[in-house]
């Protein structure tokens, strides 16, 4: 059968990255700064050279060898424009390398790790063999994360001083060509000062000034798209720098686990969230696991924890509830829910046995405190029917985003927020709640007050 001329073929869009979560994100982010989708369409694309960052440039110099000097505070604004566009080329080349060479270094050592894997352990075999092949695919995905970010950021730094470079090279073209149209007015506008004797100069000067403002519209027009580049830029960047960041947490959580340990009978999953702390796709340690385990067949940290803390001891058994013991129905995506337990976090761990011990010092005591606040209250909004987080598709944007949602709230997002213990409740006015009036008790025992007044300001 002969095929339809018109109709397109598929292509697959599949890359060596797609399904790697942080990675694919690296990835994309990496190509898009590369690809230059941040640079404003006004400026047509990046400069090819960073010299003209710190290229020593006076086009209006020409002024005061024709006599003239006194015009120079009147094209003032000209040159300001010029030297606010000045840089260091050398820095910005420097800073681009290094993050080049960070990035280089890291997959280097990525690719000698995937050659060593494959000549020395092809041959291990059981449960302890594949754990050390997870383990180690898992380290390998780290560094190809980590790299690629740091290129993204190289891309980034070095665009940027590109972008920059080009804008004042078309300034100083521009005010090139400004001398070049006052050259041939200002000999006329002189011989008419002459003729009157001086009379006509306010007359100059305002002749002057208007040229320059016209000049200077048009180098604002460039200047605006150099600002707006770079304010489309920087999200990119901070989405890279967190995506550095979860990694390096992740490098860390790797080195601290146990490799030949096996996983795949763990209760746990790496991609649940880890409470209050709502972090996903990172990989957990064997020691906040174990932690995890004790802590859920040990009731009796509870009062030891409350005598050593001063919160109210239902809080923390509530806490305890939340955090280790029960499991909980949690949204993947739109309509799509997964129950399990809350993924082990060292933090979290470390601040239960600071308490139950009487290790902690007075900051760690108010970090356990807006843990248990917000870990009480959320468990309690969901035995009120709220889930952790909704999973109807109109909580989720295009890009499979949280949206928050008053007609479809989150336990986890009216829970007091842990990270501003000065205005826990404060983030209720997203959903239309007032929550003036309230606060969080010393001990905490006014906790089951604030679900109701969550509840009753959701209408049930």
């Amino acid at each position: 059968m002969t095929a339809n001329p018109l109709v397109a073929p598929s292509h697959d869009s599949t890359t060596w990255s797609t399904g790697l979560g942080l990675v694919e994100d690296a990835v994309a982010i990496t190509n898009g700064i590369r690809g230059n989708s941040w640079v404003d369409g006004t400026l047509g694309g990046v400069g090819a050279s960073l010299d003209m960052l710190s290229m020593a440039v006076d086009p209006l110099g020409t002024l005061v060898s024709w006599g003239v000097s006194w015009l120079m505070e009147h094209v003032k604004p000209l040159k300001e424009a010029l030297d606010w566009l000045a840089g260091n080329a050398d820095e910005v080349a420097a800073h681009a390398a290094t993050w080049s060479n960070v990035s280089a270094f890291t997959e280097q050592a990525r690719q000698e790790y995937a050659d060593r894997l494959g000549a020395e352990i092809s041959d291990w075999f059981g449960s302890s063999g594949e754990a050390y092949r997870e383990h180690a695919r898992l380290h390998l995905e780290t560094l190809e994360g980590l790299a690629t970010a740091a290129k993204g950021i190289s891309y980034a730094v070095e665009g940027a001083g590109l972008l920059v470079a080009l804008v004042r090279g078309i300034v100083r073209d521009l005010i090139a060509e400004f001398i070049g149209t006052l050259a041939a007015r200002l000999p006329q506008w002189l011989a008419k000062e002459g003729l009157t004797l001086g009379l006509a100069t306010p007359v100059v000067i305002g002749q002057v000034s208007a040229l320059v403002a016209k000049w200077v519209n048009r180098i604002q027009h460039f200047v605006r798209g150099l600002l707006n580049s770079l304010r489309r830029l920087h999200p990119m960047l901070d989405d890279l720098a967190e995506i550095f960041t979860k990694f390096s947490g992740r490098s860390r959580s790797l080195a601290d686990a146990d490799p030949a340990t096996p996983s795949g009978g763990s209760e746990f999953r790496a991609d649940f969230p880890r409470g209050s702390d709502f972090v996903t796709g990172d990989a957990f340690t064997e020691r906040a696991a174990e932690a995890y385990r004790r802590i859920r067949n040990s009731p009796d940290d509870v009062p030891r924890a409350a005598a050593n803390t001063g919160i109210d001891p239902s809080v923390i058994e509530g806490m305890r509830q939340n955090l280790f013991v029960q499991q909980h129905d949690i949204a993947v995506g739109p309509n799509q829910v997964e129950r399990g337990y809350f993924t082990p976090d060292d933090r979290i761990a470390d601040l239960w046995d600071g308490a139950t011990n009487g290790t902690l010092d007075a900051n760690s005591i108010s970090r356990f405190r807006n843990l248990a606040a917000h870990e009480y209250v959320e468990n309690k909004l969901m035995e009120a029917g709220i889930p952790f987080r909704p999973s109807h598709p109109d909580t989720f944007d295009a890009e499979g985003g949280r949206v928050l949602s008053r007609e479809h709230p989150s336990a986890h997002d009216l829970a007091p927020n842990e990270w501003k213990p000065h205005a826990p409740l404060q983030h209720w006015r997203l959903f239309g709640i007032d929550s003036s009036g309230l606060h969080l008790a010393d001990d905490l025992s006014n906790l089951d007050e604030i679900v109701d007044a969550a509840l009753r300001g959701l209408g049930r």
